[in-house]
């Protein structure tokens, strides 16, 4: 249809639409248990509930698209001591988001480059904005080989070409590698040299199981102070286990930000403030973020015992997902939902290209589940494995 804009159909399907196909014909038995999607079965906070509820008469309220003093007030105490920053940003620099999925789609609205980077494999609304934007997309190998993380001397290669908007994920989805200081420093030095912006998701931050991930906001910090050329973002959604809140933030260059939050206030959904008022007590507890970390933690033991013969198997830095290689990625979820009713994906649907595709013959596996229920899944996938 003529009237339809045609980045709309630039768009490529998403995964787990790309998933429902490829099942749609396989017999399997209820119940399902979905292991491909990184939705948290852990119990949310009751204390959640109990503000939502307490707070119900504000819904008739426009909520304030910076956000409530509250919950300004606990994105900068969070940082402070997540991070053991100083106080070199404040509330011109940061932005509550409904969910960082839509947040992370139209900051790419807000800067003009013709190109954009990606690693790969990537979260799939990275490409979807590049995409729509219509601009180049420059995919960055980010496999085995390179450590699971973007090289950033072939970064470089390309910015010298052209300055980039770049996309990064630390800890990384889908492999759960983690960047370390050093690594995220040489970063911020080439994308300042080039007068590029840096998009940094930081979603999976607080799912580790050993070495605490640095943040991009230390680093700014030690490289004099500035946000400069750098977005950084922020979800309650794994650590917290409240994805169908819809909450997250964005702190970073306060020009870009100041932008970003003009461009949003014609076309973005604001935080209702009952959740807003949730999101504040969220951040502001780190005492479930523990506990959490501890039963995510449980379950990655038991995929350690439970793949201990398999040569394939890497254990993940952090985030929730293992990586897992396997021969014909596609055939294996399609046996594992016949015959187990478990649902994975494949890796190939998180990464770009053909033969090349770095996800080809690999698979994401989400340990969301309880520890039964995730014992049970792993050993049926182990017994494929055979």
């Amino acid at each position: 249809m003529s009237f339809i804009n045609k980045n709309i159909e630039n768009l490529a399907e998403y995964p787990f639409d790309r998933l429902r196909k490829l099942l749609r014909n396989t017999k399997h038995k209820e119940p399902i248990t979905d292991l491909s999607i990184g939705q948290p079965y852990h119990k949310t906070p009751s204390f959640v509930k109990e503000i939502i509820y307490k707070e119900h008469d504000n819904w008739n309220l426009y909520p304030p698209l910076k956000g409530i003093q509250a919950l300004q007030k606990s994105y900068l105490g969070w940082l402070k001591r997540r991070f053991q920053v100083n106080s070199y940003f404040d509330e011109r620099n940061i932005l509550p988001l409904s969910g960082t999925r839509e947040g992370l789609f139209s900051i790419a609205m807000t800067v003009n480059f013709e190109k954009i980077c990606i690693p790969n494999p990537f979260y799939q609304v990275y490409l979807g904005a590049t995409l729509f934007r219509d601009a180049k997309k420059i995919f960055l190998l980010s496999n085995k080989k390179n450590n699971y993380l973007i090289d950033l001397k072939k970064l470089e290669k390309n910015l010298k070409k052209g300055p980039a908007l770049v996309y990064f994920c630390s800890p990384s989805n889908p492999q759960g590698k983690i960047a370390d200081y050093l690594y995220i420093e040489n970063l911020i030095k080439i994308i300042r040299k080039y007068n590029s912006v840096l998009i940094v998701d930081e979603c999976y931050i607080d799912i580790y199981y050993s070495e605490k991930p640095v943040g991009a906001i230390e680093v700014c910090e030690k490289l004099g102070n500035k946000l400069d050329n750098i977005i950084i973002f922020h979800s309650l959604s794994k650590r917290s286990n409240v994805a169908g809140l819809r909450s997250g933030f964005v702190i970073g260059d306060s020009k870009i930000i100041e932008c970003y939050t003009r461009l949003r206030s014609y076309s973005a959904p604001t935080i209702p403030i009952p959740i807003q008022l949730a999101s504040a007590k969220l951040w502001d507890d780190d005492k479930h973020i523990k506990a959490n970390r501890e039963k995510y933690l449980k379950k990655l033991e038991l995929a350690d015992k439970i793949f201990i013969n398999y040569q394939y198997y890497e254990r993940p830095e952090a985030g929730f997902f293992l990586w897992l290689r396997v021969n014909n990625a596609k055939k294996f979820v399609k046996k594992a939902f016949h015959n187990y009713s478990v649902k994975i994906m494949p890796g190939e649907y998180l990464a770009a290209g053909n033969k090349k595709n770095p996800g080809n013959n690999y698979v994401r596996i989400a340990l969301v589940h309880s520890y039964e229920k995730s014992k049970t899944a792993l050993q049926q996938i182990a017994q494929l494995l055979k």
